[in-house]
């Protein structure tokens, strides 16, 4: 009888992100930014967070793992999310257009590929964010949960 399992140890172990739900506020830190291709989602910029401050303690408490996804499928969507959790973590509101503008613009594509390169070591690990997140119904009628970034200070 042949083995079934042949070839197993080439078997690529799926990562599970555990996601915040609506009605979440809280502080999180960066531990880890990454791009991965997906199976149902394509290709995604994924943060990966600890929980420093959480108003759901049971569903996420401090300490925890928790996890952002943002799928590049339509870049018109994802790259104004990515920008606006970029810009928090360098410490700058939304509404600060001018500044985002000025000093984190210039150099976000760049620093965000050096971030997915080096996932452990980059400008973002170990920086803090705040967020709050809603549950909003997306055109198809589909449960969506929108993140709301702003710096953590």
């Amino acid at each position: 009888m042949s083995n079934v399992f042949q070839g197993i140890n080439d078997a690529e172990i799926f990562e599970r992100g555990k996601y915040l739900e609506g009605g979440f506020r809280g502080r999180l830190e960066c531990v880890r930014t990454l791009n991965k291709e997906t199976r149902q989602s394509g290709t995604g910029f994924i943060v990966e967070f600890k929980v420093l401050e959480s108003n759901m303690p049971d569903e996420h408490p401090v300490g925890s793992k928790c996890t952002w996804f943002q799928s590049l499928k339509n870049k018109t969507v994802a790259f104004p999310s990515i920008k606006e959790w970029a810009a928090a973590m360098a410490g700058y509101a939304s509404h600060d257009v001018d500044g985002i503008e000025a000093e984190v613009a210039p150099h976000l594509a760049d620093t965000l590929m050096q971030a997915v390169e080096n996932e452990t070591d980059n400008v973002f690990t170990g920086c803090a964010v705040r967020v709050d997140t809603t549950m909003i119904k997306t055109r198809n009628d589909r449960d969506f949960t929108r993140h709301v970034w702003s710096p953590a200070s």
